[in-house]
């Protein structure tokens, strides 16, 4: 009797719960009204709001992507509801959208625009997923999912809180939605577009730049010895969405309205923004790391590749089981570096534990016999050194029976670590204008720059720029550098 009832509480739940979608005009099966998706929206902006690193909304460039996803949503097709475009201040390349009209876009994708019309693509294609409800569609399957759950849980009882509703929904926004959702928001940031007085055909380009990028980095895990994953996010390169968006482009232009493109505009908004982290994240310049809100730097030998997160920074030896981490830990309780060191590893596995200084700091060194990421067996070169409350672990470790021929580079990564100055190291790498002139060319550029962002320096500005290699654009034309 109690499934029946179940049953016909979940039969009368799907007979009144058909709604227009404000976009497609189709009738969808939804579990929200839209009082709950606007009250879940401002729920959710609050907390990430204060969990995200975002540009204070009168900082120049947030103002200028207000100014354009203002003007698109004005003629989408919500165009009651209050949006909201805030800019996330990190080097991702992403955007994302909340129920309600919150809309996010990160530096990192800001960087690699190329005109005010690309970024109305960008911003369109996320109030596509506001105006055709594509979140609260993602409510719905979840909760339909949970509903099948119930019937379950007679039989088998389920642990309370084993899983939370509104935590699903926030993690879902930033991955991105299902392909069928991703598809039906390009589809509709290609009407918003012209309608908003903009080039349709920007679509184009921002999806070249976008599968550019994603063949670099492919390009740099395979160099390093990682494993190459597929870009999933904002614009996914579909086949299908590349044909329609070429269609859609080609009836744009043979109505002769084009509409804007706004070239420089785009590139006066990003110029001297970092070209990657922020300062208070640090940033890798060619060979060498630099952090100057910790007043700290490394640099590497020309075989390690450097990346930094958020978490810590790590680097490895292109195609060998070496690595490189450097990571800060809160300290409860005062203790000296060795007993710190003896915390982290069994006594019985630490070798040689010495202790010195470190930029002046109190410090302690040993050879540690232990499993390590990536390797089971292997030798560990740590070094941890305490700064106030917060204590600096430096680890570089081997496979045991190779770390010796590696010494030497554990001990010129150790020996460069030095207090940051900015005069004599420069700063984080920033976006700056450069005037294409005769005999430029990416990889003369990417010399020019001193490799600043690696190994493949050129490939990325050219990215930069919206651009191949093996592309050049005019005489006179403005482009991106970083420097």
């Amino acid at each position: 009797m109690a499934i029946k009832y179940i049953l016909f509480l979940m039969l009368a739940a799907c007979l009144s719960a058909c709604a227009t979608n404000p976009a497609s005009k189709n009738n969808d099966f939804v579990l929200m009204s839209e009082k709950t998706e606007l009250a879940l929206g401002l729920k959710l902006a609050a907390q990430y709001n204060q969990q995200l690193p975002l540009l204070d909304e009168k900082d120049p460039l947030a103002v200028f992507v207000n100014e354009v996803g203002q003007r698109v949503a004005k003629v989408a097709d919500r165009p009651e509801l209050f949006y909201h475009f805030r800019v996330v201040d990190n080097a991702t390349i992403n955007a994302f959208a909340l129920p309600g009209g919150h809309i996010y876009i990160h530096r990192g994708l800001l960087n690699h625009l190329n005109s005010e019309a690309e970024l109305a693509a960008v911003l369109g294609h996320e109030i596509g997923h506001v105006t055709a409800r594509h979140a609260v569609q993602r409510y719905t399957q979840i909760q339909g999912y949970q509903l099948g759950m119930a019937i379950t849980s007679i039989f088998v009882p389920i642990r309370p809180g084993a899983s939370s509703l509104t935590n699903l929904l926030a993690a879902s926004f930033i991955s991105g939605y299902g392909r069928d959702q991703e598809l039906q928001a390009d589809d509709l940031a290609i009407k918003y577009i012209p309608k908003a007085g903009y080039d349709p055909a920007a679509v184009i380009q921002l999806l070249a730049t976008l599968k550019r990028l994603e063949e670099i980095d492919n390009k740099e895990k395979k160099d390093v010895g990682d494993k190459v994953n597929e870009y999933h996010g904002a614009f996914a390169s579909h086949p299908e969405t590349k044909k329609r968006i070429a269609l859609a482009s080609q009836q744009a232009r043979a109505s002769g309205n084009e509409g804007l493109i706004n070239h420089q505009r785009m590139l006066a908004a990003v110029n001297g923004y970092p070209y990657a982290d922020n300062p208070e994240q640090g940033a890798v310049v060619g060979q060498r790391f630099l952090h100057p809100d910790l007043n700290l730097q490394l640099k590497f030998p020309k075989r390690w590749v450097i990346k930094n997160t958020p978490q810590a920074v790590t680097a490895r030896i292109r195609q060998k089981k070496v690595y490189f981490e450097l990571s800060i830990k809160p300290l409860s309780k005062r203790r000296t570096a060795s007993k710190l060191l003896e915390s982290i590893f069994p006594k019985r596995h630490i070798e040689n534990l010495t202790s010195s200084t470190v930029m002046g700091y109190p410090s302690a060194h040993a050879r540690v016999k232990a499993s390590a990421p990536h390797v089971s067996q292997a030798y560990i070169d740590a070094t941890v050194w305490l700064k106030g409350s917060q204590a600096f672990l430096l680890f570089m470790w081997a496979p045991r029976n190779d770390v010796d021929q590696y010494e030497s580079d554990f001990k010129s990564i150790r020996s460069s670590l030095k207090f940051y100055d900015e005069k004599k190291s420069g700063g984080i790498p920033r976006i700056a204008l450069h005037i294409w002139k005769k005999g430029d060319s990416w990889t003369s550029l990417a010399r020019q720059s001193n490799q600043i962002l690696g190994r493949f320096t050129a490939d990325r500005i050219a990215a930069l720029n919206g651009m191949e290699l093996t592309q050049q654009p005019k005489l006179g034309y403005i482009i991106k550098t970083v420097q």
